[in-house]
């Protein structure tokens, strides 16, 4: 297949332009006299639709403009403007914005009869193959308006998610990096300092004493192993991951943490209730939604679990029956899931399955948070006290001495 860059007429009479992939010129022109627009010139142009093929393959955008994209597509399209002017004049309201060039090439691909999803699947930085997948079916079945509508509504949901986590993690995160400035500089100024004075004195030292010393003393002799393994420990729990089987026993792990493991698998199981309804209600077939979904949810033992559930949806075996074979499924979920398949309304069984993780997640993360942040400052006192009766306990020998 040849990549040309023509020149054509549209139906305004207006000229147009653009680079279309096609296997001969007669190919081209008759997908242009298909979108209604007649060839003028054509002519191979690897060089030039490589660049731009790379470009558009590296184009990036932010999550809010995309949410904008779709929800303005979503209502243009309710309102009944046609596909190619609802992406034009998109392109005219976003002149001189990052997002721009993107629209435009979306715009000059479905005028000369290229698929949406086609043209999308050009920034797959921008849109990911869910988005592809969904925009095809929408497409195929007619209810594009619907699929943009829910495309919007789920990457706000996850805009959303991710600013309740950021706002959440933001004090704990600012209270550890201090309390563990704080405490290293005890242990690897004040408290060495102290020890000279002592050893000057020749006293006899507390056994906690000796102990807080040994501790500075070991992190004086032994920072860069310290440095190190806190460096070279999640390089290499990140490459292993790399590896199925460590990934899996890894995300297991983590799952199997108290208070955060089961936070941690309830967003696992949001990201697959939410990504899988979504792709089944645009018309896309369970088996595919599955195999979809399978590389969304962002665990590996989820996604192992979710893989099998895909093997055996293909011969035939109901979904929520392999489901429950699998602990990394709330036996909530599979319930739910069941009563879907049953009644025949697995898309709405999914969605209250989504929704109901959406109420109940935020108010996890409050509850965690509301225990961690002064459990943090109650281990920070302590350690400060410790290294405070340390201190003290030779004074109060001393004095007793004397």
């Amino acid at each position: 297949m040849a990549l040309f860059h023509y020149r054509a007429y549209n139906a305004a009479g207006e000229t147009i332009s653009g680079f279309l992939e096609a296997d001969s010129v007669s190919t081209l022109e008759a997908r242009l006299r298909a979108a209604g627009n007649w060839l003028l010139d054509a002519e191979a142009s690897s060089r030039a639709v490589t660049d731009t093929a790379e470009k558009n393959r590296r184009a990036r955008a932010r999550r809010h403009e995309v949410i904008t994209f779709f929800l303005q597509m979503s209502l243009l399209l309710r309102a009944g403007v046609t596909l190619p002017h609802a992406l034009a004049r998109l392109r005219e309201d976003l002149a001189g914005s990052r997002f721009e060039p993107v629209v435009a090439e979306l715009c000059r691909k479905v005028e000369v009869g290229q698929p949406l999803h086609e043209a999308m699947a050009l920034f797959p930085k921008i849109f990911a193959p869910q988005v592809t997948a969904m925009i095809r079916a929408g497409e195929v079945s007619g209810n594009l308006p619907e699929v943009f509508q829910g495309l919007s509504d789920y990457y706000e949901w996850l805009d959303n998610l991710n600013a309740e986590v950021r706002q959440s993690t933001i004090y704990p995160a600012t209270v550890i990096i201090v309390a563990t400035a704080f405490v290293l500089l005890l242990f690897t100024f004040v408290v060495p300092r102290f020890a000279g004075l002592l050893t000057e004195m020749d006293l006899e030292v507390p056994a906690l004493t000796r102990g807080v010393m040994a501790i500075s003393h070991a992190l004086l002799e032994h920072w860069p192993v310290l440095i190190g393994g806190g460096i070279g420990v999640p390089l290499a729990i990140r490459f292993g991951r790399r590896v199925p089987r460590f990934a899996i026993a890894w995300d297991r792990f983590m799952m199997s943490i108290p208070v955060f493991g089961p936070l941690l698998s309830m967003f696992a199981i949001t990201r697959f209730a939410q990504n899988l309804g979504m792709l089944y209600r645009s018309g896309i077939t369970l088996p595919r939604a599955l195999e979809i979904t399978r590389d969304l949810v962002g665990n590996r033992a989820v996604e192992a679990a979710v893989a099998e559930v895909h093997a055996n949806v293909l011969i035939g075996t109901p979904m929520s029956r392999t489901m429950a074979e699998h602990d990394v499924f709330p036996k909530t979920l599979v319930t739910m899931i069941a009563t879907g398949e049953t009644s025949g309304s697995l898309d709405t069984a999914l969605a209250s399955v989504a929704a109901y993780y959406n109420t109940l997640i935020p108010r996890r993360i409050k509850t965690l948070f509301a225990v961690f942040n002064p459990a943090i400052m109650i281990v920070l006192i302590a350690v400060v006290g410790v290294v405070a009766l340390s201190v003290i306990l030779p004074i109060l020998e001393l004095w007793n001495m004397r």
